[in-house]
């Protein structure tokens, strides 16, 4: 199963719920059945991960490696069994790149968008582990 995350500018959110859906899936022992990728759904230029949501997996102990952002191309929705977006606006600029979603790939983590809370990012980090268990509890 690959799944590719995918938020704006893919420097906070999508790497976020990357790295801590990494971390669910470690915890359940599928690391060699779960593969998780992030992108953005509008153009980059390869930023790296924002460093309030570096520091806030840190504070809640998610291991992160270097992160370069991209941007989804149509070729990630033939290579991912699942797109999960952080915002409605995400879905309808995926669907716009991938020529639609044919195959009902393409989904929101939440039934609402996620916010970039720049307060700490406890109310994104929140709802993203939520999502991601839920996620994985559907999947695993």
């Amino acid at each position: 199963m690959k799944i590719l995350f995918v938020c704006s500018g893919n420097t906070g959110r999508s790497p976020m719920a990357q790295f801590v859906m990494k971390k669910l899936v470690a915890d359940a022992g599928l690391t060699d059945k779960i593969f998780v990728s992030s992108a953005a759904s509008k153009p980059t230029n390869g930023e790296m991960l924002h460093q309030g949501i570096a520091a806030k997996l840190g504070v809640e102990k998610i291991p992160y490696s270097a992160h370069i952002a991209r941007t989804i191309i149509k070729a990630d929705y033939a290579a991912n069994d699942l797109i999960i977006c952080m915002d409605a606006g995400n879905v309808e600029q995926v669907k716009a790149i991938c020529g639609g979603d044919p195959d009902n790939k393409i989904s929101m983590l939440l039934d609402k968008d996620i916010p970039w809370d720049k307060n700490g990012f406890s109310k994104t980090y929140n709802d993203i582990l939520y999502g991601c268990r839920s996620l994985l509890e559907k999947i695993g």
